[in-house]
């Protein structure tokens, strides 16, 4: 699958791709798992934290590590927009 990066008139990328994936019962099971540590980890920032979240981390993670991206830069964490019945 390959896809370029559209990015919308405020710099954000725009998804343009959906990755669907297989797993055993035991690896939802560790994957969500992985999501609700990770979710907990940043539970002061007001950041979401999904499965889709997650693996996207993984990938920008390893692509960095194997040289395939620059390092991050210093930005603050995107906060989720607030529902209306939230604080």
């Amino acid at each position: 699958m390959a896809t370029t990066r559209l990015t919308h008139e405020k710099g954000r990328q725009i998804v343009n791709a959906t990755l669907t994936l297989r797993l055993t019962q035991h690896d939802r099971e560790l994957l969500q798992a992985l999501v609700a540590l990770q979710a907990a980890e940043m539970s002061d920032t007001g950041v979401e934290v999904t499965a889709a979240s997650y693996v996207r981390g993984l990938i920008r993670h390893e692509a960095r590590k194997k040289g395939l991206l620059e390092p991050a830069a210093a930005s603050p964490p995107r906060r989720r927009a607030s529902r209306p019945n939230e604080p």
